[in-house]
């Protein structure tokens, strides 16, 4: 399929009419019969979108890095790390909620 740009660009030049069909494809490097189609219509004015994978994301160019607590390589900031940590603050807060049962003294 052809990108959008290019099929756009095809029907721009038969709407100027001043290069025959033979010079747009030659100039396009696309085949007198694409040219033609779109110029008769038996095809629309589709075609494929500009590929975004080519483009860097921001996340692309991380590189992975010795987490300084846990040794394993991974993107910053450490996940492994903060799931322990908040697993430890969890249970000490369980820890300080739970009433102390054994240490009360019975008076009699």
């Amino acid at each position: 399929m052809l990108p959008l740009a290019l099929v756009e660009e095809i029907r721009r030049l038969l709407d100027e009419g001043q290069l025959s069909h033979r010079k747009i494809a030659a100039k396009l490097n696309v085949s007198r019969g694409t040219v033609g189609a779109i110029a008769s219509g038996r095809r629309g004015i589709y075609g494929r979108e500009p590929d975004l994978s080519s483009n860097v994301l921001p996340c692309q160019d991380l590189t992975p890095e010795r987490c300084s607590s846990c040794g394993a390589m991974v993107y910053k900031p450490c996940v492994l790390c903060n799931a322990r940590a908040y697993q430890s603050r969890q249970q000490r807060l369980l820890l300080l909620a739970r009433p102390r049962s054994g240490n009360r003294r019975r008076v009699a």
